[in-house]
């Protein structure tokens, strides 16, 4: 199975394959000094003329894609583009059809799959951290209740003392006032 190459862009006015960023990120013709293309402020939807942001994926009037999404990995992107951005295959009609049959929907298979183990082993990675996380919080509040309950046990300790200690003066004062009653007699 060979990959597809990809084509080098080249200036619409001279055909050189030369290019130099400006100070606006322009690509510039080293050449001839055309603008092999500019930034763009907004992307037209071709179905209901809507304006939408450059970054927009699709339309947000209609939800028509604003560009080729790719047949091997999902990307989408911009319109005009030959060749998918993230993995490099043709983004043609003929591209699109052979990616579903044969060899081409077992390559597109395994970008997916082996798309959705990385994003697994992120997830995972991002679930252990939350799991530690967590753990560190229970460990803390745990630590906190401990203290808390020997707090309140020590409490329970001196309230219990005095308690006694006030039922003791009072049984040594009604013993003490019930001698001096029946001595006063």
């Amino acid at each position: 199975m060979s990959l597809p190459t990809l084509k080098p862009i080249t200036c619409p006015s001279c055909g050189a394959n030369d290019f130099e960023h400006d100070s606006e990120g322009n690509l510039i013709c080293s050449h001839c000094g055309v603008k092999y293309a500019s930034p763009r402020e907004e992307i037209v939807c071709p179905a209901c003329q809507t304006l939408n942001p450059a970054d927009a994926k699709v339309c947000k009037e209609c939800g028509l894609a604003l560009g080729r999404i790719c047949p091997a990995c999902d990307q989408v992107n911009t319109p005009g583009t030959e060749h998918c951005v993230n993995c490099g295959t043709p983004l043609d009609t003929l591209a699109l059809v052979t990616s579903r049959m044969g060899a081409g929907k077992r390559r597109s298979d395994a970008l997916r799959e082996n798309r959705l183990v990385k994003q697994k082993g992120e997830d995972m990675v991002y679930m252990q951290g939350q799991r530690e996380r967590i753990d560190a919080e229970e460990r803390a509040r745990l630590a906190q209740l401990a203290a808390q309950q020997q707090k309140s046990r020590s409490e329970q300790r001196t309230l219990t003392l005095v308690v006694g200690v006030i039922l003791l003066l009072i049984v040594v004062g009604a013993a003490a006032a019930s001698f001096l009653l029946a001595s006063g007699r």
